[in-house]
């Protein structure tokens, strides 16, 4: 995620750019939308914020975010304008990664509750991400029998020549020392 913050504050110049700050209040609004939504906020999702934020960002700007973040979790934004500025300055890798970050704290609490699986569906579709990119990255969370092939965008049916050119695509696609 750290490489979504440094995109992002490289962000093309034709758009006015987002600093560091801004993103990280970006994040912050984006991760208690989706603790939000189902009408809960538990502990591991905080432990999941606290530590993702120690992680990418370290302590002290920790200590100070997090204050940050517990009034925003009192408050209802409108994340469209959020999501507005996340599309207009982070590339499309940059874009999935925090859709997986969304997902992980969905799941923090060992269950992705559908108002959370809403909220993301809709702040991806608020940041550019394809159908497509979304329904793979929510494969690898939510579980069910044909997960393997959704990660790979492919019907179930798919043969072998099929799914080995799906999985190098993708490979290819998401390779972490791939630069966009």
């Amino acid at each position: 995620m750290g490489y979504a913050i440094g995109s992002m504050t490289a962000a093309n110049t034709n758009h006015h750019q987002t600093r560091g700050g801004d993103f990280g209040a970006a994040m912050l609004i984006l991760f208690a939308e989706v603790m939000k939504a189902d009408e809960q906020l538990k502990k591991s999702e905080l432990e999941f914020v606290k530590i993702f934020l120690i992680e990418n960002f370290g302590t002290n700007y920790t200590k100070q975010r997090m204050e940050l973040f517990k009034k925003i979790l009192t408050q209802n934004i409108d994340i469209s304008t959020v999501c507005n500025q996340i599309k207009i300055n982070m590339d499309m890798h940059s874009k999935i990664q925090l859709i997986h970050v969304l997902f992980g704290l969905s799941k923090s609490d060992n269950e992705i509750h559908e108002n959370e699986l809403n909220i993301i569906s809709n702040i991806a579709n608020l940041i550019g991400v394809n159908k497509l990119d979304f329904k793979s990255i929510k494969a690898m969370f939510v579980e069910d029998t044909k997960s393997a092939y959704k990660i790979l965008g492919l019907d179930s049916n798919a043969d072998n020549s099929e799914i080995k050119l799906a999985y190098r695509k993708m490979a290819t696609k998401y390779h972490p020392d791939k630069v966009s």
